[in-house]
């Protein structure tokens, strides 16, 4: 079982059904968290281009393919797309539209070529998150507010603004956990806070 580092900021998970026949689930914040490293103004942003990211993947015409599933992540103005779709024309057409909004640094694609997951592997998924959360919890070099757990298909993307540290923590956790296929960090790496002096 792999590890796929991608560096990509911290986001928090919104869920939303596309009302065309594919399935999108966006993933931004819809409130502001005080545990985020992000700015409000910042998380706001990624609130709407969340938005406009579900609308410029609706609009195409891919989408009324009903063999599509899409997860949209949004922070500080990054895409990751999870999910899976029919060919590699599809997943690039979906990567170079979203690729064109302005509100985009940039898109980071890791949609799967193949069927939809099912209900049962979407329940696996949903009890996976759960039990990544569990142990990362449990570790005193984890501090599990600072990690966001996304399941897709038995993959598992930690998500965040770490520590060097924090993150080779994390990943070793979930790496072990029985049923993880594979983990890919979708970490922004951040220096640690230095030490408060104490005064003798």
């Amino acid at each position: 079982m792999k590890a796929t580092r991608i560096i990509l900021p911290l986001l928090l998970s919104l869920l939303l059904q596309g009302c065309a026949s594919g399935l999108i689930v966006a993933a931004g914040a819809a409130v502001t968290v005080s545990s985020d490293e992000r700015s409000v103004s910042q998380q706001v942003h990624d609130d709407n281009l969340s938005v406009k990211a579900i609308d410029t993947v609706v609009a195409l015409d891919s989408y009324n393919n009903k063999n599509i599933r899409i997860n949209i992540v949004t922070n500080n103005g990054y895409i990751l797309l999870i999910g899976q779709v029919n060919d590699q024309a599809t997943s690039n057409k979906i990567e170079n539209a979203l690729s064109q909004l302005k509100e985009t640094k940039g898109v980071y694609n890791q949609l799967r070529i193949g069927s939809p997951i099912g209900v049962l592997q979407q329940t696996k998924d949903s009890w996976l998150t759960t039990k990544v959360k569990t142990q990362l919890t449990s570790h005193d070099k984890v501090n599990p507010l600072k990690i966001k757990v996304v399941t897709e298909n038995s993959e598992v993307f930690l998500i965040g603004q770490v520590t060097q540290e924090m993150s080779n923590y994390a990943t070793n956790i979930t790496r072990n956990i029985d049923g993880v296929k594979q983990v890919i960090r979708v970490f922004e790496i951040i220096p640690p806070k230095p030490s408060k002096a104490v005064n003798k």
